[in-house]
C-alpha cells in the first residue's frame, strides 16, 4: 500500500532552451506532438487509462525531452497525466522542468518498511503530475525489478488517464523490458542521423523478446524539408524536430 503525497508547484522561471512545448513552439513541434498524441490514443482502443513506456537505444536521442512533451501535449486535451522519471541512473525529467528531484521514486521504492509516501509533484505550469527519479540508488535494477514497481504502474494507472514513463536507454540496461507486463505500450526514439540500424534492431530485439507491445517510432530532429509523418504496415513513425 501507498499514499500519494502531493507537493506545491516549484518549477523555476520557464528556459526555452529546455525545448517544452508551450503555446509559443513552432507550428511543426505543436503539430508533431499532435499527431503523436492522436496515433497514440488510437493505437491502444478501449482502454481508459494507459501506461505508455518510452525508450531510445542510446543516451542523448531525445527520449526525455518526447517523454515530457508527450505527457504536456495529453494534458493539453484535459487528460490526467502523470509522468515517472524510471531513469534513476541518469535522471533528466525533473531538471527539465525545472523541479526538484528529490525526494523520488528511488526513495519510494528502497523503502522496507512500507511507510513512505511517493512525492508527486504537480507542475500547474504545464498540467502535469511529475513523480521524480529520487536519490540515484546504487541497483536502479534491483528496484525496477521489486513487486512495488509493478504495483505501483497499475496503482497509477486506476488514478490517470495517461502515465507516461521514462526508461533508460535499452541497450545499455533491461530496465525497460522488466516493467512490458504492465506497460501498454512502448514508443522507441531515435535520433536523426546518431540512431545506428544495429542499434534499432537490438532494441527491438530486445523488446520484442520481453513480449512488449511496441506502438512506433518518435524521429527526432529530422530536417524539416521532408514529409513529417508515414505509416508502415505494422509501426507509426511520428518525426519530431
Amino acid at each position: 500500500m501507498f499514499s500519494l503525497k502531493k507537493k506545491g508547484n516549484k518549477a523555476k522561471v520557464f528556459n526555452p532552451k529546455k525545448m517544452l512545448l508551450t503555446e509559443d513552439s513552432s507550428f511543426s513541434v505543436q503539430e508533431s506532438f499532435k499527431t503523436l498524441r492522436t496515433n497514440v490514443t488510437f493505437s491502444l482502443p478501449g482502454q481508459k487509462n494507459r501506461c505508455i513506456g518510452v525508450v531510445s537505444a542510446n543516451r542523448g536521442e531525445g527520449k526525455s525531452t518526447v517523454s515530457v512533451n508527450l505527457a504536456i501535449s495529453l494534458a493539453q486535451i484535459d487528460k490526467k497525466v502523470v509522468i515517472v522519471d524510471c531513469d534513476m541512473r541518469i535522471p533528466t525529467v525533473a531538471a527539465k522542468l525545472g523541479m526538484e528531484n528529490r525526494p523520488g521514486l528511488s526513495d519510494f521504492l528502497a523503502d522496507e518498511d512500507g511507510n513512505s509516501q511517493l512525492p508527486v509533484i504537480s507542475n500547474e505550469e504545464f498540467g502535469i503530475d511529475v513523480i521524480p527519479a529520487g536519490t540515484i540508488p546504487p541497483d536502479p535494477t534491483k528496484l525496477i525489478e521489486s513487486p512495488q514497481m509493478k504495483d505501483l504502474i497499475q496503482a497509477l494507472k486506476v488514478v490517470y488517464d495517461y502515465v507516461i514513463v521514462d526508461f533508460p536507454p535499452v541497450t545499455v540496461v533491461s530496465d525497460a523490458a522488466i516493467l512490458s507486463t504492465v506497460i501498454d505500450g512502448y514508443l522507441i526514439v531515435a535520433l536523426h542521423d546518431s540512431t545506428g540500424t544495429s542499434q534499432m534492431d537490438e532494441t527491438i530485439r530486445q523488446l520484442n523478446f520481453a513480449k512488449a507491445n511496441v506502438l512506433g517510432f518518435v524521429y527526432n530532429s529530422k530536417p524539416a524539408s521532408r514529409k513529417a509523418y508515414k505509416k508502415n504496415s505494422k509501426y507509426y513513425y511520428y518525426e519530431y524536430r
